[in-house]
């Protein structure tokens, strides 16, 4: 705008120049005329470009904000779908996880292992927790017998093979000994 004006003066000092030198009225109201006529195009011109210009940036400025949105709604939508996966595959997990250790070979013990693994105890100790659970008496009787068999090992082994070599049923004696309880 500064131009514009400083243009709009140098057209005026012309004109001032023109009217000393003889210049008519009507030639110099032409002139004055035509001079406005210019600046206010420039004007208008340097007005339609600032205007083009703040539509760009407005556009510019709008599109960045609608990228956040969306960027910020894509994001929720990831964080939604992830936990859904989640949830969706422990739910799954769970249901079929017996299914899949059942249909497995026997021999790769996968029930085994896998109550084995929830107990968080070896096989052995696993099963006998597992046992003694189920049925306590049962479970007591089966260590009974156990200490008995340990104890008498030898002597088993000794009836089993006179057994075998009769190929019948023979007696044979045991020591059992007297149970802790009552020891005391």
């Amino acid at each position: 705008m500064l131009q514009t004006i400083n243009a709009t003066f140098q057209r005026a000092d012309a004109l001032v120049v023109a009217a000393k030198e003889g210049a008519t009225p009507r030639h110099i109201v032409d002139r004055i005329v035509a001079a406005g006529a210019d600046a206010s195009a420039e004007d208008r011109r340097t007005i339609a470009t600032a205007a083009a210009e703040l539509k760009d940036a407005t556009r510019m400025l709008q599109g960045v904000v609608a990228s956040a949105r969306r960027r910020d709604e894509q994001n929720r939508w990831v964080m939604w779908t992830a936990t859904g996966g989640v949830v969706l595959g422990m739910v799954l997990w769970a249901t079929f996880a017996g299914i899949v250790a059942r249909a497995v070979p026997a021999s790769w013990q996968w029930p085994e292992k896998m109550a084995a693994h929830t107990l968080d105890m070896p096989m052995w100790e696993g099963g006998q927790r597992m046992m003694q659970s189920a049925s306590p008496g049962a479970f007591t009787a089966l260590a009974a017998g156990d200490r008995i068999v340990a104890a008498n090992r030898e002597a088993l082994e000794a009836c089993r093979k006179r057994a075998d070599k009769a190929r019948e049923a023979v007696r044979c004696t045991i020591d059992v000994e007297a149970d802790e309880r009552t020891k005391r």
